[in-house]
């Protein structure tokens, strides 16, 4: 029985929870075991990634999972899950029947293991603990050189080791550290050539994934690139576009995990891409670097992963940097400017200054705030990596973050980009000011702060070729010709702040914002037409509409309002998707901002409504109908503002900010529930018929606490 048969004894069926993390897998000596091919964000179905690997160096084997949940016995208990985890302690122990585990960092995996009949004990990473045991079971963390070295040992001497992370966690609480060389889980599977990745896979539909074999062999980075070895040879590509996509992806994804020092990857790919012509391949809007252009999709990758180690003075100009973001003009004056920073206001602070492509700046600050940690210097607003799309118009990760560790620190991007400083939260070290040299300036007006006249004189013209309006709630970025139209932003950062205003009224904030909210226009962005997150993003095409305050409060912007409303959403009284709820915030301001109530907007007049639920069979209603259709379930929200107003949500809503975090809803199941009751409560009518009516599950238990409340149905609903 070969090592991945012996592996998936006996498994058809495992957990896939939240947040899991993939593998990279290059080792000549490792394979992937289970490879995740959830569907993507955007709808799109994912290439598929290794999400559990194994893998033998020297005499030691290991078999690791990409999430620390299954050395949990929720997730273990789910599906063939145990099974798998059994086997995987068999196989590491070299096949024995019956291994010593001992158990570190994981306290709830020790009662599990044992209630299973497998021996377990908690045991520390020393030699003496190790030396009775022939498998070690580790959450990686924040382990010492010496623990590390000490499990390393053990594994050479033929030990096995079962361990569970997810890398892009420990890389979101540790941005100042690298996830490949100060990660303690990455450093000990370096030999095996195995790695956590900072990418995040969404969990399959209904939680588990379906295991019908081996997986795909290109979704091993080693196999893949031999399959482009072989193109670049004069053989045909891979079968087919699902092939060619899946190689380019394992082997793109390996390259950002590989260790500096690698030796059992990174030689084949200098091999690889050494005589390719480098002038001819960078990504643009004209020439895009698809899945089929593999040799340029690795250069591009092979770039991005030099250049996020690179210290300032070794960077250069990138060629692709001219096409985006773009150039500096010449003979653009370089300038020192000190700007003032409100510590107490976290995330990015602008500074209206541009760092030219390649060029080095020097930054000044207090010696306070390099003490403090979690300061950084970034440079380049377009934060947001294409890696997953299956064509790149841009370079797919243009922008660099240098944190502070000294009161003077160099920074230079090969891409260019307007200069923030960041402030971590709770960094409040009152007003500081930062000196930055070197950079060109920036089109920047800050509501309350820039003089009109000195903005359409001199600041709409600095030289940069991006440009920002900073308003109290959000801070808008475009390309600069945009705003040299603009003889006065004010109105752009007022309508703004309004939106904003009333995102959070609807979402029953009191709190003032910690800080500003962000909007950045790009050629091109991770997923979809548009996204939420900080910052939100949009293609290019919108830019104009971005700084159009009369486009805003006359037109409107669905998209727009819609991105903002994901930053407003709670996920308490958010069920089963995230696109029915976001769109109240739309409709919210559509009707607040633009003066267009929501029987009124075109995706809520009454007779869209009836198209709508037309297509829906309410003798039959189908759930699942309802969470693919956001419009359709929109409905159900629009009947209730209808009939019980903004106000009712307003109130609902702040019954979720004063939560415990023990009564917070944990599942779908859940959050339906307190839905259903928290808003009959507040409005005195039982809407457990209504929901009913629409096929949206709740418990008995939940619709019985309402049941002395009169019953609630829209006139006329259900539909005959």
């Amino acid at each position: 029985m070969d090592d991945v048969t012996f592996l998936l004894d006996g498994v058809s069926e495992v957990a896939s929870p939240d947040g899991l993390g993939p593998l990279c897998v290059y080792g000549p000596e490792a394979f992937p075991v289970i490879a995740g091919s959830p569907p993507a964000a955007g709808g799109e179905d994912g290439v598929p990634a290794p999400v559990v690997a194994a893998g033998s160096w020297q005499s030691g084997r290991i078999v690791a999972f990409g999430q620390e949940l299954y050395l949990y016995p929720q997730v273990i208990d789910t599906a063939d899950t145990a099974r798998l985890l059994v086997n995987a302690f068999a196989w590491a122990a070299g096949g024995a029947g019956t291994a010593r585990i001992g158990v570190v960092g994981a306290p709830r995996l020790h009662g599990w293991l044992n209630a299973a009949g497998l021996p377990a004990a908690v045991i520390a990473l020393t030699p003496e603990s190790l030396g009775q045991v022939d498998v070690a079971a580790v959450i990686p963390g924040d382990q010492t050189p010496r623990e590390i070295e000490t499990l390393a040992a053990f594994l050479r001497n033929g030990g096995g080791l079962v361990t569970a992370a997810n890398g892009w966690d420990w890389a979101h609480r540790h941005l100042d550290l690298d996830l490949v060389t100060d990660y303690a889980g990455n450093r000990l599977l370096a030999p095996f050539g195995i790695q956590w990745s900072s990418d995040y896979l969404a969990g399959a539909a209904g939680g588990r994934y379906a295991v019908d074999g081996p997986p795909p062999a290109l979704t091993h980075a080693g196999v893949a690139l031999d399959a482009i070895e072989a193109h670049l040879a004069g053989n045909p590509p891979p079968r087919d576009e699902s092939e060619i996509a899946q190689a380019v992806h394992s082997v793109t994804r390996a390259t950002g995990c590989l260790p500096p020092d690698d030796t059992l990857f990174r030689p084949r790919l200098a091999a690889v891409t050494e005589n390719a012509d480098l002038e001819q391949g960078w990504p643009s809007a004209e020439r895009p670097v698809g899945g089929t252009n593999l040799i340029h999709r690795l250069l591009s990758t092979l770039f991005v992963i030099e250049h996020r180690r690179a210290p300032a003075e070794s960077v250069r100009a990138h060629p692709a940097a001219a096409d985006f973001p773009g150039r500096v003009p010449a003979g653009a004056p370089r300038i020192t400017r000190t700007v003032s920073v409100d510590t107490r206001v976290p995330r990015w602070h602008s500074t209206g200054l541009y760092a030219a492509p390649g060029e080095r700046i020097t930054v000044t600050m207090p010696a306070s705030a390099a003490a403090a940690g979690g300061y950084a210097v970034r440079i380049g607003a377009h934060s947001d990596g294409i890696w997953g799309r299956p064509e790149w118009t841009r370079m797919p990760e243009i922008t660099r973050r240098f944190p502070v560790s000294t009161p003077t620190t160099l920074a230079a991007n090969a891409f260019g980009g307007l200069i923030y400083i960041e402030v971590p939260y709770r960094g409040d070290l009152g007003r500081i000011d930062v000196q930055i040299s070197g950079a060109v300036a920036a089109p920047l007006f800050v509501l309350g702060e820039t003089d009109p006249g000195a903005w359409r004189d001199e600041i709409r013209d600095a030289p940069a070729p991006w440009a920002e309006i900073a308003g109290r709630n959000m801070i808008v970025t475009t390309d600069a010709r945009e705003v040299r139209r603009l003889d006065d932003p004010t109105a752009v950062a007022e309508t703004w702040d309004r939106i904003l205003d009333l995102a959070a009224e609807l979402a029953a904030w009191s709190d003032l914002r910690e800080s500003p909210e962000r909007f950045v226009v790009d050629r091109q962005i991770s997923v979809g037409y548009m996204h939420a997150g900080y910052p939100i993003m949009a293609h290019l095409d919108q830019q104009a509409n971005l700084v159009n305050a009369r486009h805003l409060r006359s037109e409107g912007n669905w998209g727009f309002f819609h991105e903002v409303g994901h930053n407003h959403q709670n996920y308490d009284w958010t069920f089963d998707t995230l696109e029915v709820t976001v769109n109240l915030f739309t409709l919210y301001v559509y009707e607040r901002l633009v003066g267009i109530p929501v029987t009124s907007q075109w995706k809520g007049t009454h007779r869209s409504r009836a198209e709508l639920m037309a297509r829906y069979d309410f003798t039959n209603p189908n759930f699942d109908q309802w969470k693919r259709e956001p419009m359709l379930a929109l409905v159900m929200y629009a009947q209730m503002q209808e009939a019980f107003g903004w106000d009712a949500y307003r109130q609902v809503f702040e019954t979720y900010l004063e939560l415990p975090p023990d009564e917070r809803p944990r599942t779908d199941a859940e959050k339906r529930d307190q839905w259903l009751v928290r808003f009959s409560r507040t409005v005195g009518r039982n809407l457990g018929p209504f929901f009913e009516a629409w096929g949206v599950p709740t418990s008995e238990a939940a619709r019985d606490s309402i049941s002395e409340l009169p019953d609630w149905m829209p006139r006329g609903f259900p539909p005959s």
